[in-house]
């Protein structure tokens, strides 16, 4: 019962389709494409290259969107943001909430 209790709750479980999740963000698929595109999000493929998207990546794009509307930050910037923060060895999730805050 606990593996499925914590298979259900598994953050990083890849479980929504593009459209799913771009419904819950509000957003059009399309820019999720160019996330991915940018490197920005990297949702788990299918066998027939379905994009699948967990709720960490669901997140993600939540503080990318937050970094675009309270930052004025371009996507440019976002990905600048990224790369510096992986180069640093910096946990980008930790930068994005000081940033926010």
């Amino acid at each position: 019962m606990s593996r499925l209790f914590n298979w259900l709750h598994d953050s990083h479980k890849p479980v929504y389709t593009i459209h799913i999740a771009a419904e819950l963000l509000d957003c059009h698929p399309r820019t999720l494409r160019i996330y991915e595109e940018l490197g920005l999000v990297r949702p788990k493929r299918t066998a027939k290259k379905y994009r699948l998207y967990s709720q960490h990546d669901l997140t993600r794009i939540k503080d990318i969107c937050a970094l675009m509307d309270e930052w004025s930050l371009n996507l440019s910037g976002v990905r600048a943001m990224f790369v510096l923060a992986d180069r640093l060895q910096v946990q980008v999730e930790r930068v994005i909430e000081e940033m926010l805050r």
